[in-house]
């Protein structure tokens, strides 16, 4: 092997090292980052983990198979992988269409030019494209602004600009973060479980019937098999309860997406494109609502 050919492949490997160790830092920064943000989530997923880790059986190898595909989950929600996820169930697709790329990407890049000029972290955002007539836009994992055709079409391009901002607030603020979070690294580790229970329970009742005893199916056994579904059913309730602090928390970060857009210059815009929405929402019943808006 010459020297030339011995450099290049240390220099592949300090690339692939590189790149890996910058690839984990950001993972885990930002794993961090969710946590201090949202203790009352870390608290929920003890909670979660503890009693999945019982249904698999309550032992230490148990624990440790329920730790690493809990472990697994996570690091899945918070890499791109975990966003393509949310976008396939909330089945957004990239703009594809020549009018979508000449009257959209325009629009898009002056808001997202002021946005990085702001926050220069801001990195390969991408506007994408649900389609749903309904008035609505969405801010996704890290990476992803949505907007579905029904905004496309009732929103002037002005109004459109100010939701795009209001969305790309969500990503700077790490708003996004608790759905990856509880959708996708949650929804895995709970797939999980359930498909584990499944064949816990194929495999004890599989036993039972091949043994052809009697007491085979004995009061305890019965007992255990309630208390695992009481278990599971309170997996269900920790699941809900995090989706509720999730709601709760919208609020506050409604406000302050306002405001950041409000700051990039979009304050006016915002509200009207909330007006519209809120008129199209009430339909019939926006003439009682809606002239306490006007006055405002």
């Amino acid at each position: 092997m010459s020297e030339s050919t011995s450099i290049n492949y240390r220099y592949v490997f300090w690339g692939i090292y590189a790149r890996s160790k910058r690839f984990f830092t950001t993972l885990g920064r930002d794993f961090a980052n969710f946590i201090i943000r949202n203790p009352q989530y870390f608290l929920c997923s003890i909670i979660y983990f503890f009693i999945a880790s019982f249904l698999m059986g309550g032992v230490f190898v148990s624990f440790f198979i329920a730790l690493l595909s809990y472990v697994i989950s996570l690091f899945i929600a918070f890499t791109p992988l975990g966003e393509k996820i949310l976008r396939f169930f909330e089945h957004v697709r990239k703009i594809e269409t020549k009018r979508e790329k000449e009257y959209l990407l325009p629009l898009f890049e002056e808001v997202y030019t002021y946005a990085k000029q702001r926050n220069p972290e801001l990195k390969n955002v991408q506007l994408c494209i649900i389609d749903k007539i309904t008035v609505n836009a969405h801010a996704l994992g890290k990476r992803t602004i949505a907007v579905t055709k029904g905004a496309i079409e009732a929103f002037s391009p002005e109004e459109l600009k100010a939701i795009m901002a209001h969305e790309i607030a969500h990503i700077v603020h790490g708003d996004t973060m608790a759905r990856l979070y509880i959708s996708v690294g949650n929804g895995l580790f709970t797939a999980f479980v359930l498909v584990s229970q499944a064949f816990i329970f194929l495999a004890e009742l599989i036993e039972k019937i091949a043994s052809k005893k009697k007491t085979s199916f004995s009061v305890a056994w019965v007992f255990i098999m309630i208390i695992k579904l009481l278990f599971l059913l309170i997996l269900f309730v920790v699941q809900f309860l995090m989706k509720f602090v999730m709601s709760l928390s919208n609020r506050r970060s409604e406000f302050r997406a306002d405001r950041y857009a409000y700051e990039l210059g979009y304050g006016e815009q915002l509200v009207e494109a909330f007006y519209l929405m809120e008129k199209i929402q009430l339909g019939d019943n926006s003439s009682r609502v809606l002239p306490s808006l006007e006055r405002l």
